[in-house]
């Protein structure tokens, strides 16, 4: 176990593992635009930022269960309609430990990296697992 203050050169950083080049959307973007985009980018879920600030993140399980199941159409309903908004997300100064017990701790992926409330990359599970040599 680390003692306060030990190996504090060791830990690494987000903003050294995140990836800045993240796919997003407008707020005012229909679902239907959405979902093409998804399939474009091959994401499952896209953050929505309007300004440069984040305001949300769409799924495809949000357009499942809040159009199609429902019966709204995808053409007039905007992703900020849908969207979540509540995020839990982490700041690029942050320990990439503390980024990895968060996503185990809520079941995801992956998080954002917000700073001043800019969407300013993303880090997954993989990025950093990858760094910690558990894959090739």
């Amino acid at each position: 176990m680390r003692r306060f203050g030990e190996g504090v050169g060791d830990m690494r950083r987000v903003s050294e593992m995140m990836v800045s080049d993240v796919v997003t959307i407008d707020s005012s973007a229909s679902v239907a635009d959405a979902a093409k985009q998804m399939i474009q980018e091959e994401k499952g879920a896209l953050p929505i930022v309007e300004g440069g600030q984040l305001h949300g993140m769409i799924t495809g399980r949000d357009i499942v269960a809040h159009v199609v199941a429902e019966g709204h159409d995808n053409n007039s309903t905007t992703v900020h309609d849908i969207a979540t908004h509540d995020l839990i997300t982490v700041g690029p100064d942050q320990d990439v430990e503390e980024a990895h017990q968060l996503m185990d701790q809520h079941g995801f992926n992956g998080l954002l990296v917000v700073e001043e409330g800019r969407l300013v990359g993303l880090i997954s599970g993989t990025d950093i697992r990858s760094d910690e040599g558990l894959l090739p």
